[in-house]
């Protein structure tokens, strides 16, 4: 199957329409923060302890940017039956900070579909989602996306999940890995002046991995990655849902998409029938990866304007990640921009992307 000119049109018909999601929080409450943060391997006290943040900027527990991931995560897999769904990325926009008893509501439509071609996908869709976070105590929008999923014809895989041997750590390279954790420099709550950035600046790297089965478990525990994603009655339910009351389901998703066993994100098995090296991480907790590198070097009274993230391939089980940034820009007081990238331990590339922030300056009154 191959992917044609009629099927684009089809799913280009569906731009602007509504979607009914089923949002997985409603609310950022100090425990929804605290284990969504786990989930991505950030132990910031600006995200889980209560009296640490109540000296900080905002007096209270404020979540990581990404945690409205777990509102809804924009992923999109209307049309184009029997295609594969793969995370592709995303871009955010983000206006105010959320802070913990924050109720969120979200707006999404579907957006317009790219087509790309590539060496192993074929010719493969790009669907969007366009996305507005809400809170719904004053209806302020907090935050803007874009949704994108990458849809690959049966048979194709993405350029990066082709099957390769998997990684057997030495004790000295798990040992280096443990240290490297253990050590990772944090800016917390000593402000980091705009004054004091150059460009070219290399930020202190974050180290992810080595990644299994219960990293991606303590993801999904803070931060469902799908509502396909159930257990129990409720996994049999939506099954038959799909074919007997779809109007019962998110319409983000085909129906149809409901119905098969567990994705790739935790279903090793099923990797492998699909000529993939193993299971491997969700998307969304890679793009969240690249912000933790930049949020930790921003520190407490830095803020998160922009962040957008290229998926290259996954980390497939085994693999270690390590993310990295470099300041590219100062285009305005305050205002910084950065570059970020995610390797894994052989050295292909997982992801890349940009960042912008807000820093404090020395003369706050000349701040944009």
């Amino acid at each position: 199957m191959e992917l044609t000119d009629e099927m684009i049109a089809e799913v280009q018909a569906l731009v602007g329409r509504p979607l009914r999601v089923e949002q997985f929080n409603h609310e950022a409450t100090i425990d929804t923060i605290r284990h969504y943060a786990w989930g991505v391997g950030d132990d910031n006290p600006l995200y889980c302890d209560e009296d640490y943040a109540a000296l900080g900027p905002y007096g209270v527990i404020t979540a990581p940017p990404t945690f409205l991931f777990s509102v809804f995560s924009g992923a999109l897999g209307l049309g184009l039956p029997g295609f594969g769904l793969y995370g592709g990325g995303s871009a955010w926009e983000f206006l105010e900070p959320v802070r913990a008893g924050d109720r969120l509501r979200v707006h999404a439509a579907v957006g317009p579909t790219r087509v790309a071609t590539s060496r192993r996908a074929g010719r493969f869709a790009i669907q969007t989602t366009r996305n507005a976070y809400e809170r719904v105590a004053d209806g302020v929008t907090v935050a803007r996306s874009e949704g994108r999923t990458l849809r690959v014809a049966p048979g194709h895989t993405g350029d990066g999940a082709a099957a390769r041997a998997p990684t057997i750590y030495s004790h000295e390279e798990l040992e280096a890995i443990r240290r490297h954790a253990v050590a990772e420099p944090r800016r917390g709550a000593t402000p980091r002046l705009w004054e004091q950035v150059a460009v070219g600046e290399e930020l202190p790297p974050t180290v992810k991995g080595p990644i299994d089965l219960k990293s991606t478990l303590a993801y999904h525990a803070g931060c469902l990655g799908s509502p396909r994603t159930t257990s129990a009655e409720l996994r049999w339910k939506r099954r038959t849902a799909a074919t007997e009351a779809p109007e019962r389901l998110p319409d983000n998703y085909d129906p149809a998409l409901f119905a098969p066993p567990l994705p790739f994100t935790a279903d090793p098995d099923a990797a492998q029938r699909a000529e993939l090296s193993d299971a491997y991480n969700n998307g969304a907790q890679t793009t969240a990866w690249l912000a933790h590198t930049v949020l930790n070097w921003m520190g407490d009274h830095g803020r998160m304007t922009r962040l957008e993230a290229r998926l290259t391939r996954p980390a497939i089980f085994g693999d270690t990640v390590w993310c990295r940034a470099t300041v590219s820009a100062r285009p305005a007081p305050g205002v910084v921009e950065l570059t970020t990238t995610a390797t894994n331990q052989v050295g292909l590339p997982i992801a890349s992307g940009t960042a912008e922030v807000r820093l404090p300056i020395r003369d706050e009154e000349s701040a944009p």
